[in-house]
């Protein structure tokens, strides 16, 4: 009795161990660029009535994460954590032009992403990539201010290669902290991945 269990526990462990071997990890580094845009809280608004608050930002940053799942297969997972800040853009008097303040955002997100092949053959190959995930933000006129939020992902990652990914994406970030002068903040733009 105790032969047959021990055989039964060690064929699982082996039958286990094999099949966690068959998923494939392909860990990736990649730079995107691309416009963000922000939504200011009414009370944001209501603070800053008398300037002209910018809603529009370059925005540039690195990602990383990994990939896995068979590559042939239509359905791979993966996880990729992005930091994305913004240029220094002016807050400007409304009637006389005047600078009041500059302000800048960062963020920092982890998202765990669903990669669905739309087209694609040995080499190369065409996902629709639709993510989730958590991560914390900030922004900084006179001080930084930081805030909790929810992360967004969708994307269309094209593969030249099986190591070069090109990527356009839109990302959405959702502050949860109350009183912060952020609604929303998304980025529209594109990355280039290289995946090992």
């Amino acid at each position: 009795m105790k032969t047959n269990l021990f055989l039964t526990s060690s064929a699982a462990v082996l039958l286990s161990l094999t099949a966690a071997n068959a998923v494939e990890f392909n860990p990736f580094i990649g730079a995107n660029m691309g416009i963000a845009g922000t939504n200011y809280s009414n009370e944001a608004e209501d603070l800053y009535a008398v300037a002209d608050l910018p809603s529009d930002f370059f925005a540039f940053g690195i990602e990383g994460g990994v990939r896995f799942g068979d590559y042939n297969k239509i359905y791979n997972g993966g996880v990729t954590l992005n930091l994305d800040m913004t240029d220094k853009e002016k807050i400007r008097e409304k009637f006389s032009d005047t600078k009041l303040a500059n302000i800048k955002t960062f963020a920092m997100s982890a998202t765990y992403d669903n990669y669905l092949r739309l087209s694609g053959d040995k080499t190369s190959r065409i996902d629709l990539v639709l993510g989730a995930g958590l991560g914390t933000m900030n922004y900084k006129i006179d001080e930084t201010v930081y805030s909790p939020t929810f992360a967004f992902k969708a994307a269309l990652d094209f593969g030249l290669t099986r190591n070069i990914i090109l990527s356009a994406q839109t990302r959405l970030f959702v502050p949860t902290r109350s009183h912060y002068d952020i609604d929303t903040q998304y980025i529209i733009g594109g990355a280039i991945k290289y995946q090992f």
